[in-house]
């Protein structure tokens, strides 16, 4: 099965990345991992602090109750424009319109659905204020404890985009989100678990790097809401690249490890766990990477991300052109 999304010229102009993770969009997708049968230590830990607290228990049952483990799920869930503060978009939830929330519920439940749930879809501010509040709860369990490393992956796999598109274009870029099957720049096509097409319509399309998305990208189901891709993050645990005897006796060893460390896109914690060191140590070699060109850094919330520049990728593989 295949989504097709279709672009026009105006479309190619508003490719964006997200720069944050969606906090709901990561519940919603992480409510989907909670019930795999795979072992996890976040899944277990979950599921420990489920026992000792019942009120959470309820909440994600609400959660689960909307978001079936395969299949639709409401949209409104995922506000659309809330650029990635969880705040904003429980505001949002809570002021979904009636007609919105009827016809995303029935989207879901196509058959018999709970009591609360058809009074929800029509409108019931009581069962809103209610989910609402169950999804706070549910933030809490499930998304808060992960949420800073969760940070740390999106950031670095959208720098890993961002320096595909300056390097090799924005064809390798959309090639290489995963589950992408083709683009030729006007039709991106995708593993999908239906048949479907969007026209994006001048609209531009939002990737959004998530943590918790699986196996394939997922999309809103109303055609007419601002277009996203929400796609799984890469991982950022890659080993440090080789580094040869020629790099240490130029750099010295701590830094040119910082510089293999870093052909991966690392925040200060990272590259200082990555180096055994600490974190004013990683941060005091990345600036000296930095100053002589061969490191970028730029910040992701709380944290610094660090990369290679292009000079610091061909100084790590040894191609700095010799000739005069």
């Amino acid at each position: 099965m295949t989504l097709r999304m279709i672009f026009d010229r105006k479309d190619l102009q508003g490719i964006r990345i997200a720069d944050a993770p969606d906090p709901l969009w990561e519940l919603v997708l992480g409510s989907h991992q909670l019930r795999e049968d795979r072992p996890s230590a976040w899944r277990q830990r979950v599921q420990q602090n489920l026992r000792q607290n019942e009120e959470a228990a309820r909440s994600l049952k609400t959660l689960f109750t909307l978001v079936p483990p395969k299949g639709n799920f409401p949209d409104f869930l995922t506000p659309p424009t809330t650029a990635g503060s969880f705040e904003s978009g429980l505001e949002a939830v809570a002021c979904t319109p009636r007609g919105r929330l009827c016809a995303d519920l029935r989207t879901v439940f196509t058959g018999a659905a709970p009591t609360w749930v058809k009074r929800l879809a029509d409108g019931d501010r009581d069962e809103v204020h209610g989910v609402v509040g169950a999804l706070r709860d549910a933030y809490d369990l499930v998304i808060a404890p992960v949420w800073h490393s969760m940070r740390e992956t999106v950031a670095a796999d959208r720098a890993r985009r961002v320096r595909t598109l300056a390097t090799e274009g924005a064809g390798a870029m959309m090639r290489g989100i995963p589950g992408v099957r083709g683009w030729d720049g006007e039709v991106l096509e995708i593993a999908y678990p239906r048949q479907r097409t969007v026209h994006l319509g001048g609209r531009g399309l939002t990737l959004i790097p998530s943590r918790f998305c699986a196996k394939t990208p997922v999309t809103f189901i109303d055609p007419a809401l601002p277009p996203v891709l929400l796609y799984p993050a890469g991982p950022t645990s890659a080993r440090p690249a080789d580094v040869s005897p020629e790099l240490v006796a130029l750099l010295g060893r701590t830094r040119a490890e910082s510089l293999g460390a870093l052909h991966v896109p690392r925040t200060t914690s990272k590259l200082a766990s990555c180096l055994g060191t600490s974190i004013g140590t990683a941060s005091k070699q990345a600036t000296v990477l930095r100053e002589a060109g061969l490191v970028t850094s730029v910040r992701q919330g709380s944290a610094i991300l660090h990369h290679l520049t292009r000079l610091g990728t061909a100084l790590l593989a040894g191609e700095l052109d010799e000739s005069p």
